[in-house]
């Protein structure tokens, strides 16, 4: 599938080409694949999700700051502003879903869901992921 949501132009995928996408760029275990929360532009992982008390499949729909007791409104931050290094109470389940900049994976069932788009893998080691 991995083609573009018509109405959004956000990537499609079939949740085995999701799944496949998300080995390529992190490895297998999926606690060690790094999203982009849409509203604040912090990277998130599953290991951050399970530290905090959530669940690791937390990590490609919400932020970090909606489980860590210390999120920022993620609706007022500022276009442009730093990542807070807590995160925000962003998900993508809400009512303005992944704002655009997420991705579609469809289930086996044919359900679409919006996730948060996969964080930028570095060319070099030492440099760190930027959304």
């Amino acid at each position: 599938m991995n083609r573009s949501d018509t109405a959004n132009s956000r990537p499609k995928y079939t949740i085995e080409e999701w799944r496949a996408e998300g080995k390529r760029l992190f490895g297998d275990d999926y606690r060690d694949w790094r999203y982009v929360c849409p509203a604040c532009g912090r990277i998130n992982t599953g290991r951050e999700f399970e530290v905090a008390g959530a669940a690791p499949n937390d990590s490609y729909s919400t932020c970090i700051g909606r489980h860590n007791g210390k999120g920022v409104k993620g609706i007022a931050l500022k276009k442009g502003a730093p990542p807070p290094e807590t995160g925000c109470d962003w998900a993508a389940f809400g009512l303005f879903g992944t704002l655009g900049a997420g991705c579609v994976v469809v289930n086996d069932e044919g359900i679409e869901t919006e996730v948060f788009s996969f964080a930028e893998v570095p060319d070099e080691p030492d440099r760190p992921l930027r959304p």
